[in-house]
């Protein structure tokens, strides 16, 4: 008897081997049509952007419209260049769609005659929770090793640098960025792989964008909305306790409305909205919003008018000498601080001593407060010397104050840089 017994559950064992194998077959066979290899060419960076080109992954979302989802790092906040290109095709010019400035999280386009015929949507889950302990596949190109599959489970929701992700111990390496994390039993795509742990710090430990975010994105573009969010008057705090969300302060419009210490319950009658950026998600482009919270015993159900200020990616700047100069792209940021973005090696800026992360003062004793300044100061002055006063961020504790220096600079090469091509 037990003899038959264990010759069955061997025979179940294998038949769900082999049906999960088969599965997983199914879903990489899935994955090669709607995934492709992307490459981007950074000559402007601002922010942490780094010059240079890069490489990753995206997958197609919407084939009549051409859509793709891959990450902000991938197709670049800064001004950039994209190509990708389909399994064994000769890649397309790509145009950015949308790139957001909380979530990793970016929307691009490939001429829709540019698809193979053989092509297909990806389907996203867009309701409900990922399980931890679903077997899933990270669908990518590490390390330009092309269209190529690992295995992992989902081990839950964390949050992570501000965000919601997804957690996950299939393995993801450079060129998985922005690819497909498939639910090997429904082919479903649970997120977009984003990021991981240095391997010297932990092993098994990454992170992808839940695709749910991304479906409240794609529904506002088909809408032709904006779906960037709002500049929200609050901040958030969390707790030691799961998925408990804070108000930490509150500015504004909302000041009296909302009070520091009222926990979140629910936006717009959604009790899983316990991450800032799932309020964030819930809000977009919305003019009401709900929110359900707790306020020391008392439970408050306030209707909220939601900010019209949207936190959008905008990046314009002027190039001279080898350096690039803008606004700060940390959100909130004094927008009349001019920084230096990036100083071109062995440029005209870097042999006068000038430092990424200073800030812009005067040009020959003319105050600069806004970019239209920089650009019209430094075009008067073309081909000529200039003595520049920068504010470099090392505060002295002793005497309260910023460190103050004077550099002479050969001003030349000046364009205007944003997303459109750079101008003279």
């Amino acid at each position: 008897m037990f003899r038959r017994f264990f010759f069955a559950l061997a025979l179940i064992i294998s038949a769900t081997s082999e049906q999960c194998q088969a599965q997983a077959l199914d879903v990489i066979e899935q994955a090669n049509h709607y995934t492709i290899k992307i490459v981007t060419a950074v000559d402007y960076p601002f922010g942490s952007d780094r010059k240079g080109s890069s490489r990753g992954s995206g997958f197609l979302v919407d084939k009549e419209r051409g859509w793709f989802l891959t990450n902000a790092h991938v197709a670049s906040k800064s001004p950039s260049t994209i190509r990708a290109s389909f399994k064994d095709l000769p890649s397309s010019a790509i145009e950015k769609i949308y790139v957001d400035n909380h979530l990793d999280l970016a929307v691009i386009k490939m001429d829709p005659t540019k698809i193979p015929k053989d092509a297909v949507q990806a389907k996203l889950q867009c309701e409900g929770e990922a399980q931890a302990g679903r077997a899933v596949i990270a669908f990518g190109h590490p390390w330009g090793l092309d269209y190529t599959a690992t295995r992992g489970i989902v081990s839950g929701t964390k949050p992570r640098d501000g965000e919601e992700k997804l957690q996950t111990d299939a393995a993801l390496n450079p060129g998985n960025s922005g690819g497909a994390l498939i639910d090997v039993e429904s082919g479903v795509v649970l997120g977009i792989n984003s990021s991981s742990f240095a391997k010297s710090l932990a092993d098994g430990l990454n992170f992808a964008v839940p695709a749910k975010q991304a479906c409240r994105i794609l529904d506002l573009l088909r809408q032709e909305k904006n779906p960037a969010p709002p500049m929200l008057p609050i901040d958030f705090a969390t707790t030691t306790k799961d998925r408990e969300l804070v108000i930490a302060q509150v500015r504004e419009e909302w000041v009296g409305k909302l009070q520091p210490g009222d926990r979140i319950l629910a936006i717009n009658g959604d009790e899983t909205a316990r991450f800032g950026s799932r309020v964030l998600s819930h809000l977009r482009g919305e003019k009401i919003a709900l929110f359900k919270v707790r306020r020391g015993e008392r439970i408050e159900n306030i209707e909220l008018n939601v900010p019209t200020k949207l936190d959008e990616v905008k990046r314009e700047g002027v190039y001279v000498s080898g350096m690039l100069i803008a606004r700060s792209t940390i959100v909130g940021y004094d927008p009349s601080v001019m920084f230096i973005q990036f100083v071109d090696d062995a440029s005209t800026a870097e042999q006068a001593q000038i430092n990424e992360g200073d800030q812009l003062v005067s040009i020959n004793g003319v105050k600069i407060s806004d970019l239209p300044s920089v650009l019209s100061t430094f075009k008067k002055f073309e081909g000529r010397e200039v003595e520049i006063i920068l504010r470099r961020p090392r505060f002295n504790l002793i005497s309260g104050r910023f460190e103050h220096y004077v550099r002479q600079l050969d001003v030349k090469d000046i364009s205007e840089i944003s997303d459109r091509k750079p101008k003279r």
